[in-house]
């Protein structure tokens, strides 16, 4: 059996403010040379050091799992979305929701500066994440955008579809590559305007082989992977539907409910 790829201490290169909600940090070392490549939106575990720690203590994976170093403590983790690999240059890109409401992951964000250490492990999820499809719908909120950009930036150029997308405000809708006809719609507001987005996606043509990337904070995913699995007879192996986060929850506290949605992907 293989030995499983490691996670990797990477430093804080360059930060820059994409909108007034949403940061993106440059992570460098030259360990990132032999990144996994095509794997751009996959999702990533981010370590991050306790009070006190320069850097964050990893663990070792093994066949069964983490292995953590005795006598140190353990870092915070967090799960974010690789935004852009650049291995020639030994970069990565994450990019952090700013939101009011701050956890240790958005507190980093807000207080990064060059040569700050994170960890970060290998890829997961699916791949490809988008498979070849007649049609994409995706639906993503501040969270996922990230990752839905990353997804788009690589579909080939004749890719049709529709996406979705909530943010904060005018200034988070963001200008970036994808295919001429793929129709971005933007919905503008907070949580409260959940509603509006899943009447637009609800309204939006069926088309036989297609694929649903769904992806954001609980009810956007849980309503909609019910709506095209019922209603437009969506197949398990026709979608991607994960809830990154749950209003007032944190990580920590959300965890065992998001793996419960995910492994009954028919509620």
């Amino acid at each position: 059996m293989a030995t499983p790829r490691q996670p990797v201490l990477v430093q804080v290169k360059h930060i820059h403010d994409l909108s007034p909600h949403l940061r993106c940090i440059t992570f460098h070392h030259d360990a990132l040379r032999d990144y996994p490549i095509e794997r751009y939106g996959a999702h990533i575990k981010l370590f991050l050091p306790q009070v006190g720690q320069q850097k964050p203590a990893l663990p070792a994976i093994g066949e069964r799992g983490p292995i953590w170093p005795e006598g140190e403590a353990r870092p915070i983790v967090r799960t974010y979305s690789v935004r852009a690999l650049r291995p020639e240059e030994a970069e990565l890109d994450m990019v952090f929701a700013l939101h009011e409401h701050a956890g240790p992951a958005v507190t980093f964000a807000r207080q990064a500066k060059p040569g700050d250490w994170v960890g970060i492990s290998q890829p997961g999820g699916p791949l490809p994440m988008l498979p070849p499809a007649a049609t994409y719908y995706l639906a993503a909120d501040p969270s996922s955008l990230p990752a839905l950009m990353a997804l788009l930036e690589n579909l080939p150029d004749d890719a049709t579809g529709y996406a979705v997308i909530r943010v904060d405000s005018e200034a988070d809708k963001l200008d970036f590559a994808k295919p001429s006809q793929l129709q971005l719609h933007w919905i503008v507001g907070g949580t409260d305007a959940t509603d509006v987005l899943l009447q637009h996606f609800q309204s939006l043509p069926t088309v036989e082989n297609a694929f649903y990337w769904l992806a954001g904070e609980d009810r956007i995913v849980v309503q909609l992977r019910r709506h095209v699995r019922r209603e437009r007879g969506c197949e398990r192996n026709q979608m991607y539907a994960v809830p990154y986060w749950r209003e007032g929850l944190n990580e920590e506290d959300y965890h065992h409910k998001r793996h419960d949605i995910m492994d009954n992907p028919d509620e």
